[in-house]
């Protein structure tokens, strides 16, 4: 989709460098660094918001969203909020109630969100499910065969694979412990992560002493369609302990994946559930348990039929998920909230 559009940067202070050496612990740290970069961020937005207008403000941020109310004051504008989570703790809970008063349309990723914000009063009409996307042309240029020569890996191993980040909840535990039930011909590999997510994954693969798992780290997106070209079966292992993982992500690996025309495990989870389906487009296992994982990767290497069907349904259903059909599906709740506005 065409992205020719006037982009301006804002500037806020990226100290997250410096975590490891600061005098408390990481987790503490983590947060008052990006309280930092939110503060500094906001400033820096304060005088570009004062100094133009615009007849829509869209943001993904929710601090954001009731600063552009506050400014919205003497002047007509309209207010959508995409959300990607929902508070848990009493506070947010509180400012989202504050907030959601505020917006005139709200954007959330799967249905069980927008059941949240249902459930803070905010009216159906006002509310838009919009899952997120892909850019399908990016995907399936290079054939496994050539994917493995360009990567330089051995044609004979059967490749599992696991694109992302490396946060709990996202589950790469669950993947590795899985490994030590396969096969040597049987490999993990890791793609992605951050330098702050890294060393505790290297930390976990020595603890448990297993051999058969490849860690490649940070890889360029422009380089991702590569590695997922490469492998034989893509993973999603989220972790069933997070709200975010259960109910409210929708990952755009999944579409990724589908997009790459291999087939997927991914955890049985509601979240996901709303875009695949087990045995038709995907296997889904149970969440955090590794045996349910392997016995689902010796299942596809042992049955190439369902692999087979498994990517051919995959690659039907996510020509339905792109970006420029998002962006047209958001511009059409945008200009139906303009119409509710002016009645």
């Amino acid at each position: 989709m065409p992205r020719d559009v006037e982009r301006r940067l804002v500037y806020s202070l990226d100290l997250f460098s410096i975590v490891p050496s600061l005098p408390f612990g990481k987790s503490l740290a983590y947060k008052v660094v990006f309280a930092m970069q939110t503060i500094t961020y906001h400033i820096a937005l304060l005088p570009l918001l004062l100094t133009s207008s615009a007849d829509v403000y869209y943001t993904r941020d929710s601090l954001t969203a009731a600063l552009l109310d506050l400014l919205r004051k003497a002047r007509i504008s309209t207010l959508i909020y995409e959300s990607h989570t929902f508070p848990s703790s009493r506070l947010g809970l509180r400012l989202s109630r504050w907030l959601v008063n505020k917006l005139d349309g709200i954007v959330v990723l799967t249905n069980l969100l927008a059941t949240r914000y249902l459930e803070l009063g905010v009216p159906e009409k006002r509310i838009s499910v919009v899952p997120d996307a892909v850019d399908l042309q990016d995907f399936g240029v290079f054939s496994k065969s050539a994917a493995r020569h360009h990567l330089s890996i051995d044609e004979n191993l059967f490749v599992v694979m696991y694109v992302g980040h490396m946060y709990h909840w996202k589950g790469v535990d669950t993947l590795i412990e899985a490994a030590s039930q396969l096969s040597d011909n049987e490999q993990i590999w890791l793609v992605g992560g951050t330098p702050e997510e890294l060393p505790r994954i290297e930390q976990l693969i020595k603890q448990l002493e297993i051999a058969n798992i490849h860690l490649v780290g940070y890889v360029p997106y422009e380089h991702i369609s590569t590695y997922m070209a490469a492998a034989d079966v893509l993973v999603i292992p989220n972790s069933g302990d997070s709200d975010i993982s259960r109910f409210y992500t929708s990952p755009i690996k999944l579409f990724e994946y589908m997009a790459a025309q291999r087939p997927i495990i991914a955890s049985n989870l509601p979240s996901l559930r709303e875009i695949i389906e087990h045995d038709e487009t995907a296997l889904l296992v149970q969440p955090d348990n590794p045996s349910s994982l392997a016995i689902a990767i010796q299942r596809l290497r042992s049955d190439l039929h369902l692999s087979s069907r498994l990517v051919d349904n995959a690659t039907v259903l996510v020509s339905k998920y792109t970006w420029s059909r998002r962006s047209k599906r958001i511009l059409d709740f945008v200009k139906s909230v303009i119409s509710m506005s002016n009645e």
